[in-house]
């Protein structure tokens, strides 16, 4: 197995490298549990049409995007979340079992010259099912990363690259070898263009999407050799492995946004779990089997826009949804990113791979505080993916976000630390606003901004804080009544419909995507056959370059 390859684990000593020097005093555990429970949202179900809890800068499709990105980038299965198998003096190491390159081994696994059962006898074809992906007998998906078929979405965006893919080698035997980006070999050149409209999406598409326009403002539109002075975290002499602060805490961004559950197709809507509380079905987005045939996508219009980021931020008088269902075509947003985890992932069912974790964050807390499943006697080993992220930070012993901001602040960029009055969850409760008849028929839920444990207003784990900074301009639009009450209408417009990763959160992964491309030899930003690259297919109007597009071939 090549060590450039997805599944390359080698001697287990590849660290990750750090950002900033590790913070030695670990936070108290059981305060991480408070925190993790004020971030979990009420139960809530499946919704055609607007949600309060939806956020406008970013289309469902891209939480799931990023997830697959995530498993191009990086995979820990070594680190302990028990904070007693931490060893004195922050030593413990963990590492990442994937390489650090926007490779798309995820894809590709070795290769067909090492594993050709993943490939056609044109050794450049990639092998998929009907409607679905490679398979074995048993179901288990053939593919160079087994977590791209952890849910249903993930998997059909895994699919999409594959088909892509498959349609540049079909395009490529049309013309002369000679001229391919590779001369005389398909796969390469094929490889090559997949890879370099994949790098595309994620600079114009992706990052524009979830991080503010300031934060990336010196890194868009410039060469690696123009960016060099730009960086203020991710600087050149740690680039020889990812930047634990960006695996351990700032992308996993994502679970903030992810829904309750999403419509599929004009027939299926479904929660990404299954169902806990009535009426209760017993179907999810859950993967790791043969694609059903209900599950698959008919429209990537629900999930993907052909649109560039933001046209869609100044939508105006968004009424929320019902339950009723409603199965036409429309496009599913993303929730808020801010510090509200959905109801489904405060219990994780037992499928989703979290190696030795189950164990170690159970020996961390006290058993009786861990949560429990319908109908299970004992606590549930598995606690709140909150929980587990706030763990894993703390393990690894990241900085505090209030470090990051004076890290920026040195490095003359223009942040400033969150006012701790802002760094607040939203908790719904059955206050009435101040002003509100409390007897109105079919009243909004309200919500309260409540603070989080006090060590942690002026100290916050960096995971925590990010979301804060992403969520503050939406306290500051909304600051409720006398007692920090607000309703659910105030979140569907507006600034409270809008959020995005600030210079926090938002120049970590910046950072880190802007100079795993730069310090790639084939990158679209250095190979020398990329020089003026543009797309087959995946172009929208003017030629800029969306994930819809890619998925649609257009």
């Amino acid at each position: 197995m090549s060590a450039s390859a997805h599944g390359f684990i080698g001697s287990h000593l590849q660290p990750f490298t750090e950002l900033l020097p590790l913070k030695m005093a670990m936070f108290d555990p059981h305060k991480l549990l408070q925190l993790s429970k004020m971030m979990k949202a009420d139960f809530d179900t499946v919704k055609d049409g607007p949600d309060p809890e939806e956020n406008l800068w970013v289309p469902a499709g891209y939480t799931y995007f990023a997830q697959f990105v995530d498993h191009d980038l990086t995979f820990d299965s070594t680190s302990s979340l028990n904070p007693a198998d931490r060893p004195p003096q922050g030593s413990h190491i963990p590492s990442n079992l994937r390489t650090p390159r926007f490779d798309l081994d995820n894809v590709y696994g070795d290769g067909p010259d090492a594993q050709p059962f993943m490939y056609d006898s044109d050794g450049a074809t990639i092998l998929t099912g009907t409607n679905d992906l490679l398979r074995a007998p048993n179901g288990r998906a053939i593919i160079g990363d087994k977590r791209n078929d952890e849910n249903s979405i993930v998997c059909q965006i895994q699919l999409g690259m594959i088909r892509y893919h498959n349609t540049i080698v079909a395009a490529l035997k049309t013309e002369p070898p000679e001229t391919w980006n590779v001369p005389n070999d398909l796969f390469a050149s094929a490889q090559n263009e997949v890879r370099w409209t994949y790098h595309l999406i994620l600079v114009h598409d992706l990052l524009p999407r979830i991080i503010k326009h300031e934060v990336l403002a010196d890194l868009e539109g410039h060469t690696p050799h123009e960016r060099k002075g730009a960086y203020a975290l991710y600087t050149q002499e740690k680039r020889a492995n990812l930047p634990r602060e960006f695996v351990g805490a700032a992308y996993r961004y994502g679970h903030s946004g992810v829904r309750f559950g999403y419509r599929l197709n004009t027939m299926t809507r479904l929660s990404i779990f299954k169902g806990t509380q009535p009426p209760v079905v017993d179907d999810s987005l859950l993967g790791f089997d043969p694609l059903p045939t209900t599950h698959v996508i008919d429209d990537w219009g629900r999930f993907f826009p052909a649109s560039a980021p933001g046209a869609d931020i100044g939508l105006t008088g968004r009424v929320a949804a019902g339950d009723d269902p409603d199965p036409k075509v429309q496009l599913q947003y993303a929730y808020k990113l801010d510090p509200t985890i959905v109801d489904p992932l405060a219990v994780l069912p037992l499928i989703v791979p979290e190696p030795h974790a189950a164990d170690q964050a159970a020996a961390a807390i006290a058993p009786d505080a861990l949560p429990t499943y319908p109908g299970q006697d004992g606590p549930n080993p598995l606690p709140s993916l909150a929980l587990l992220n706030l763990l894993r930070g703390n393990t690894y012993g990241i900085a505090t976000g209030q470090s990051f901001v004076h890290a920026l602040q040195l490095a003359g960029k223009p942040v400033t630390v969150i006012d701790p009055h802002r760094i607040v969850v939203r908790v719904s409760t059955d206050a009435t606003p101040v002003g509100d008849d409390p007897n109105a028929p079919d009243k909004p839920q309200a919500f309260q901004w409540t603070a989080p444990p006090e060590d942690f207003a002026t100290r916050t784990p960096l995971w925590f804080y990010m979301l804060a900074e992403a969520q503050a301009p939406i306290v500051q639009a909304i600051p409720g009544d006398t007692s920090r009450v607000f309703t659910e209408t105030q979140l569907l417009n507006g600034p409270g419909a809008l959020s995005q990763l600030g210079w926090v959160g938002g120049r970590i992964i910046g950072e880190v995507f802007y100079a795993l491309l730069d310090e790639d030899a084939d990158s679209v930003f250095n190979h020398p056959a990329a020089h003026g690259f543009v797309p087959r297919f995946a172009r929208g109007p003017g030629g800029l370059i969306y994930m819809r597009n890619l998925l649609d071939f257009k």
